[in-house]
């Protein structure tokens, strides 16, 4: 009599790993290795229904769901958090209460839908159905977002933290595309990766493995054997089988004996029974080296949720010789903070999803949190936008991002980034500079000719490369209708930005709240496209959606800042310059402040009678003259200016981008009163050391610069 029913196997899908070079492999050490390792008796308690052993925890049943993955990470987590509290609480009379607090599986699942990507699959689209899933899209998943605890009963959960699993749900609704809510994803904090290693399919390094963790995660193709594996044949999956394999599936192994390994399936209770204990089976050495497919071994994190961001790296997918640094940042570390676009729709595959869901949720939040009419009864006192650059990949921008967040906190602000973006600039780069190592290898690396040949041959594919920048730009804040259309049509903005800017204007007319702008290089694309749409659309009342008189954008934003802002001056003249120039009225000065002594350092370029509220940061010129871009040796804002937004070579000189130095040198720019000088990068050990525009746009002198400069004007504000 079969047992369980194949569907169990057959909607799961679980897919092998891709191969990754930089996956570190798990080592066996030299230590004695024990004869037979199974689940510590401490973690077992006696079932009254089955008269069998069971785990403290409970034994999961995943049902037809095919979501094993995250069924299997969740057993492998709470074993580890259950020998983790063993450990620690002597004789503790709450051992099997806490024990019993078990992780959502399907929070697991939910979050590994993200990141399961696959080489020959369009990256582009998220998985269709139950079970598509790696291995490594599970761990990579629990990594960015942590994991919070399940509601084990078919009612309504008792704290909005918890997430419900599939299996304690009648009936079961799929919901795969599922983003955890404010309290889950803080409440998911607490339980982090600390490493991950890949397992080689190597008998000893699995018996070293369980000696040193004590759990493994495993894919591997199963056959109607593991269907009958049940308590009247010992627990024992049946080898040979009577039928082939009917599938791939992911669970755990928490042990070995002299006969094969120690299955922890999500199959329920009724299933194994091997050595009395529900819910594990034996897995005979045969058929493990016939049929395993992948396999990992994990180390949770030390509980710390308020310095996550440093308690763990990526040290499982990130092999690295040298320094010893963290991996990429966990999601979570900006969850409510951040949306993440490509070419104006929301990213919703990789390390950093987003969806049209996430800024209501932290809107509703904030309108709590600005509500208050005292400065005391208020958590913040505005939002601090920051618009990244894009001339990097999603990574260095979102590590940033999540840096900066608990300063621009301190200020009582909440902390907002936009990426709009970075995956196509990311890649797009990688082009180009694949590009310079063929043009170095034809006249040199230290030719005088090569930065002219790098802008002549460049010229095409970087025009092609300009133009879908700044059309990012327009999609993110006016949607997808036609560029032409735009400033002819009265009805609201389609572009997630354009909604973002109109909800913003809403917030701060019912709350009175303050608005800073930060935007880097490429972001001034946004904002400007940002003032367009305040210039030629009528505002929209939140509640009514009726049409209200337009705010002027100086009455919107309470400071701007831009970095190396990479926009033509004739392009800015017609909404940025204006803008800073209203929000800078009354600023006025004509000395020039001397260069100060700090190697580095951010300065006025003109001594003003007052702080301007608008600033353009800009690097010196001797600065300017170290940074090199690759083989190229000036900046990418003189690669644009100079080959990316000319038509044809050598028609006349390009009009200057309003991130050069060269402003400060013309008496007749208009906004003088606004320029900020950069004159070096903390990296540099000496003035003269070249700089490469990587370094120059990860340095934190001017970051450091704006915020306490809003710190300054939010605190003036207040007292006031």
């Amino acid at each position: 009599m079969t047992l369980i029913a194949p569907a169990y196997v057959e909607k799961n899908l679980v897919r092998r790993d891709w191969v990754d070079l930089r996956d570190q492999e798990y080592i066996p050490n030299l230590s004695i290795l024990r004869q037979a390792v199974s689940l510590d008796p401490r973690l077992l308690v006696k079932d009254g229904e089955s008269k069998m052993k069971i785990p403290a925890f409970g034994t999961r049943n995943q049902g037809e769901t095919g979501r094993c993955v995250g069924y299997a990470l969740a057993n492998l987590i709470d074993l580890q958090l259950g020998l983790q509290f063993l450990r620690g609480a002597g004789k503790s009379k709450k051992k099997t209460e806490q024990i019993r607090n078990i992780v959502s599986a399907d929070m697991l699942y939910c979050m590994a839908f993200f990141h399961d990507t696959y080489p020959e699959l369009d990256d582009r689209q998220l998985p269709q159905g139950e079970g598509v899933h790696t291995l490594r899209s599970v761990i990579k998943g629990f990594y960015h977002h942590g994991v919070c605890p399940d509601w084990p009963e078919n009612s309504q959960p008792s704290h909005e933290h918890f997430w419900q699993s599939s299996s304690y749900c009648i009936p079961f609704v799929e919901k795969p595309f599922r983003f955890p809510s404010v309290d889950q994803a803080k409440k998911a904090r607490e339980i982090g990766l600390g490493a991950y290693f890949r397992v080689a399919p190597i008998l000893n390094h699995f018996h070293a493995a369980l000696n040193d963790a004590e759990a493994i995660l495993v894919s591997a193709n199963v056959h109607h054997g593991w269907l009958n594996a049940g308590p009247e044949n010992g627990g024992v999956i049946e080898w040979p089988p009577s039928k082939g394999v009917i599938g791939t599936h992911a669970f755990t192994l928490v042990g070995y004996d002299e006969l094969g390994f120690h299955v922890l399936n999500s199959w329920g209770k009724n299933w194994g029974g091997y050595k009395g204990i529900g819910g594990v089976a034996l897995w005979k050495y045969e058929d493990w080296a016939r049929h395993i497919v992948d396999s990992w071994v994990l180390r949770l994190g030390v509980r710390a949720p308020t310095a996550f961001d440093l308690s763990i790296g990526e040290k499982g997918i990130r092999g690295m010789i040298g320094k010893v640094q963290t991996g990429s940042t966990p999601c979570f570390e900006l969850m409510g903070h951040y949306i993440h676009l490509d070419d104006g729709m929301h990213v919703r595959t990789g390390s950093y999803p987003s969806d049209e869901k996430g800024w209501p949720k932290t809107r509703q939040y904030l309108s709590d949190c600005l509500a208050g009419k005292k400065s005391k009864e208020k958590k913040y006192d505005g939002i601090l936008i920051w618009i990244s650059g894009s001339l990097e990949g999603i990574k260095p921008s979102f590590a940033a991002a999540a840096r900066r967040k608990n300063m621009i906190k301190a200020a009582r602000l909440y902390p907002y980034s936009v990426f709009w973006c970075n995956s196509f600039a990311e890649n797009s780069l990688e082009t180009l500079t694949g590009l310079f190592d063929i043009y170095k290898d034809q006249v040199g690396d230290d030719s005088e000719q090569l930065d002219a040949l790098i802008e002549n041959r460049i010229r095409g594919i970087g025009r092609a490369f300009w133009r879908d920048f700044k059309l990012s730009a327009y999609r993110a804040v006016w949607g997808e209708r036609e560029h032409s259309c735009h400033h002819k049509t009265g009805s609201p903005p389609q572009g997630y930005i354009g909604q973002f800017l109109a909800d913003l204007i809403r917030l701060r007319k019912e709350t009175g709240c303050q608005i800073h702008l930060v935007a880097e290089a490429a972001g001034a694309q946004v904002v400007n496209e940002m003032l367009a749409l305040l210039d030629t659309h009528e505002q929209l009342d939140g509640s009514d959606q009726k049409r209200v008189k337009s705010i002027p954008p100086q009455e919107i934003f309470d400071t701007l800042h831009l970095i190396h802002p990479s926009i033509d001056v004739a392009k800015a003249e017609k909404r940025l310059l204006p803008l800073i120039a209203a929000m800078n009225k009354g600023v006025s000065g004509h000395e020039k402040t001397k260069l100060p002594k700090e190697p580095a350092t951010v300065f006025p370029l003109i001594k003003t009678n007052k702080a301007p509220r608008a600033r353009i940061y800009i690097p010196t010129k001797e600065l300017e003259q170290r940074v090199h871009f690759a083989y190229y040796g000036k900046s990418i804002q003189h690669l644009v200016s100079r080959s990316f937004a000319q038509r044809q070579p050598g028609l006349a000189e390009s009009k200057p981008f309003l991130g050069m130095a060269e402003l400060a040198d013309k008496d007749d720019f208009p906004a003088r009163t606004a320029l900020h000088l950069l004159t070096g990068i903390s990296a540099q050990k000496h003035a003269f050391d070249h700089v490469s525009q990587i370094a120059l746009n990860n340095d934190t002198v001017i970051e450091n610069h704006i915020l306490e400069t809003i710190g300054k004007f939010s605190d003036q504000k207040n007292f006031k």
